[in-house]
């Protein structure tokens, strides 16, 4: 597929910007078996992930500081971001308006993956 790079800003277009190749498997599929596609429902991610997004999860990286993260907490799917605070663990969300959820000895919680991308409709 062939692709041009736009520059958000003041710049024009020229053929010189023109890259021969743009793949999105290349760039996000790593390992057929350990990427998932999964929608996101709801605000609590936002501005960053929007409800209805298209999630780009990889299972088999390990969730580092910092990263969101999908998973299944008491059974129910989820996307958060984890933090680690004096030996207490937390869900935390990027829009505010959400608490953040102490992660309690009784809960379950498994780590399905890392968001490494999304898709997003603009236009419905």
């Amino acid at each position: 597929m062939k692709s041009l790079v736009f520059y958000c800003g003041n710049f024009g277009v020229f053929d010189d910007f023109c890259e021969p190749d743009l793949s999105l498997d290349q760039r996000f599929i790593k390992n057929n078996t350990s990427i998932f596609f999964v929608q996101a429902k709801g605000d609590s991610m936002s501005p960053y992930i929007l409800d209805k997004d298209i999630l780009i999860v990889d299972t088999s990286i390990t969730l580092s500081r910092g990263q969101v993260g999908t998973f299944f907490f008491n059974s129910n799917p989820i996307c958060k971001r984890l933090e680690v605070r004096s030996s207490k663990k937390f869900l935390v969300s990027i829009n505010n308006e959400y608490s953040e959820i102490e992660i309690k000895q009784d809960d379950n919680l498994e780590v399905f993956g890392v968001v490494i991308g999304l898709a997003r409709d603009f236009y419905e």
